[in-house]
């Protein structure tokens, strides 16, 4: 809060005229005593003109001494004031006096000169190596002013434009293919004369400053071509060794029986019938696999409606056997209904699917018992809302997930039948809602596991963050 430390409400009357009038009304009491004086001692024209010129001579010089004594200081430090505006720290002010308030008033403004000179200093050295920094970085960076305008640059935005950026000084951001989108720069692709720069992934970093009571931008551009073009590279690796482990699962029966069909010219017709049903089967299932890339590529994007998630939750409970939902009260949520819930699905059924090959070898060993999962081990879903997200978690007792780091790797699977397209099909998915799709290991149940048992053999969680507001 600002406060007001003047003692004088009245700010349209300034110092010199209160002066002026002081010294007028000090005039008063000298005249009546001249004329007093004038008339006792009977003054004629040469008297009065004596006493009036020694008065007048007297008063002039006590009203310049007065002036010089109370107004002069006051220019003194408004020429002072003035140069720590300009930010001139040299100018020194003597005071007229060595003791009092005028000569405390310039001991305290020379003292805040030497430290606003003291800290401009250090500015200046911060602002050299901030610079000389910039003229080192191999990453482009470009300064703009208030009005997007190019102030400064470094050789590598020479580099960028080809041409020294020195002759794209004072030009606008938007004439260097650069464009503002919610308080973010970006390159303009649309613009013609940045062709060269937008076929390159850059990302821009921006950051503000302020110079000489001046805002600047500085903007510091990445190249992240290679790092996305390593990551493509990687992502085309992992599909390769996919394809190249199942489509060999399907070829190499296939060879070996067209082989036996080849070298054994006597087998029964039911023998070559049986041979050719396994090579039918094994071609169509490797056809069912290509086809099952189109799925990630045909997925449409989210059609948002506002439904009641709880509503949801209880269909697929009503639906699907062995699944407890914790949620009862409607919750309105706006997403894709049919999308989310072929994700929950997914997830529900993987999870029936990791308890009973859990419980399958047990169950090998008692075949009297019932083959479906014990109540206690149903299927839970668990709702949690905050105030910008809603998250639903998906709790099995099953086996765990034993290898995480390809768990969303396409067409990976651990299961016998699996195609390896649920998961990154449902992480597709919930990452078109700008949500998240994450699968770990329970740690809460480790305490009451099977001694036997492995600690992560207790379950997974697959949790789902969705945004309650959309951008």
């Amino acid at each position: 809060m600002i406060q007001n430390l003047s003692t004088n409400t009245n700010t349209s009357v300034s110092l010199e005229h209160h002066f002026s009038w002081l010294i007028i009304a000090s005039l008063i009491p000298t005249i009546l005593l001249y004329i007093a004086v004038g008339i006792g001692f009977g003054f004629n024209i040469l008297g009065w003109s004596t006493v009036g010129l020694v008065l007048t001579i007297v008063y002039t010089c006590i009203v310049i001494a007065l002036y010089r004594l109370v107004i002069t200081p006051y220019y003194s430090l408004t020429s002072l004031t003035e140069a720590l505006k300009m930010e001139d720290y040299s100018l020194r002010a003597k005071s007229p006096f060595s003791q009092g308030i005028v000569a405390k008033l310039f001991n305290e403004l020379s003292s805040l000169s030497q430290s606003l000179q003291v800290s401009k200093s250090r500015y200046d050295q911060q602002m050299f190596l901030l610079y000389g920094l910039i003229e080192q970085l191999e990453s482009p960076v470009l300064i703009l002013d208030k009005n997007d305008q190019l102030q400064h640059a470094n050789p590598a935005v020479s580099q960028l434009f080809s041409v020294p950026w020195q002759t794209l000084k004072q030009k606008s951001a938007q004439k260097l293919g650069l464009k503002k989108v919610d308080g973010f720069w970006t390159f303009n692709e649309n613009n013609e004369s940045n062709t060269q720069n937008t076929q390159k992934k850059w990302q821009i970093r921006q950051s503000e400053f302020k110079e000489n009571n001046n805002n600047y931008q500085l903007l510091m551009l990445n190249n992240i071509s290679q790092e996305l073009q390593k990551n493509e590279q990687q992502a085309w690796q992992n599909i390769i060794r996919i394809l190249n482990h199942e489509v060999r699962n399907s070829l190499t029966p296939i060879s070996a029986l067209s082989q036996n069909l080849l070298e054994m010219p006597d087998l029964t017709p039911e023998q070559c019938q049986q041979a050719i049903k396994i090579i039918d089967n094994r071609s169509n299932n490797l056809l069912a696999f290509i086809d099952s890339y189109s799925d990630l590529a045909k997925l449409p994007s989210p059609t948002y409606q506002q439904f009641d998630l709880a509503e949801l939750l209880q269909g697929i409970a009503s639906l699907v056997q062995q699944v407890k939902v914790n949620l009862s009260s409607p919750l309105m949520i706006k997403a894709d209904k049919g999308q989310l819930e072929q994700v929950l699905l997914n997830l529900i059924k993987n999870g029936k699917e990791a308890q009973l090959a859990k419980a399958k070898p047990n169950k090998d060993l008692d075949l009297g018992q019932n083959q479906e999962p014990e109540p206690n081990q149903a299927i839970e879903v668990q709702v949690f809302q905050t105030k910008q997200q809603v998250i639903i978690k998906v709790l099995d007792q099953g086996c765990g997930i034993a290898n995480s780091a390809n768990l969303f790797v396409p067409f990976y699977t651990t299961k016998e039948t699996g195609s390896g397209i649920g998961l990154a099909l449902s992480r597709q998915i919930i990452s078109n809602h700008q949500g998240e799709l994450t699968l770990t290991n329970r740690t809460d149940l480790a305490g009451i596991a099977d001694v036997n048992e492995k600690a992560n053999s207790t379950g997974a969680i697959a949790t789902i963050t969705l945004p309650l507001v959309y951008k």
